[in-house]
């Protein structure tokens, strides 16, 4: 097994910073509460930080294509199942480009503090159905960065600035069908928590006590 210098210390304050950043974030709302549990659970690791993640969304853009970052405005955005209602009201407002509704499966994103550990989560994660995850980057500081991911997604272009592409009588489908994909993203997040509480792995005791301070032994379920 090939070796990397990982410097324990460094990597450890990293992992404190983005623990502290977790609560920051979910106090402000920024944090997808879908994720909260599978985060405890990753954290609970000493081998173990989590960054940024996603539970799985339906986002609505105004833009060319539907994977552009540049000239792109997000209209719409939400991690549960959306209403018919969400869509129709998108359709009283002026398009750019063009309108483009997305569906993304879970991503997340984490650190481990060697290549072995990196490659034995990868495993358990394609296990549980996140074929596209794999090693993003390798530091010193900040470790082995893994992308765990499904390839779940679905885009479907709605309206151009000047016609409509999907009509509104037949937008039930198209949001019924963008439901069914999130939800099944959905699924395989849970299959994924149910994998990482099951194994064995060595406890950060001092993650283990800030947990239970904050009276969230529940969402472990361990």
């Amino acid at each position: 097994m090939p070796t990397i210098g990982i410097d324990a210390d460094s990597w450890r304050v990293r992992k404190r910073e983005f623990w502290r950043r977790l609560w920051e974030d979910l106090e402000i709302g920024y944090l997808d509460e879908d994720l909260l549990p599978i985060l405890l659970v990753l954290n609970l690791d000493r081998n173990i930080y989590t960054m940024s993640s996603c539970s799985g969304r339906i986002t609505v853009s105004d833009s060319t294509y539907p994977w552009s970052r540049e000239e792109t405005s997000i209209v719409f955005k939400k991690h549960e199942p959306i209403s018919l209602r969400d869509i129709i009201n998108l359709y009283d407002k002026p398009v750019v480009r063009r309108l483009w509704l997305n569906v993304t499966g879970p991503i997340i994103h984490i650190s481990v503090n060697s290549l072995e550990y990196a490659l034995k989560i990868l495993g358990l994660a394609r296990d549980a159905g996140y074929k596209h995850s794999g090693i993003l980057s390798i530091n010193p500081s900040k470790g082995v960065i893994l992308e765990l991911t499904t390839g779940i997604w679905m885009s479907q272009l709605l309206r151009s600035h000047d016609m409509d592409v999907v009509d509104r009588d037949r937008l039930r489908v198209v949001v019924d069908t963008a439901n069914e994909i999130l939800l099944k993203g959905k699924e395989l997040l849970n299959r994924l928590y149910m994998k990482l509480r099951e194994r064995r792995f060595e406890v950060d005791e001092e993650i283990r006590r800030d947990i239970v301070g904050r009276g969230l032994v529940s969402l472990l379920d361990l």
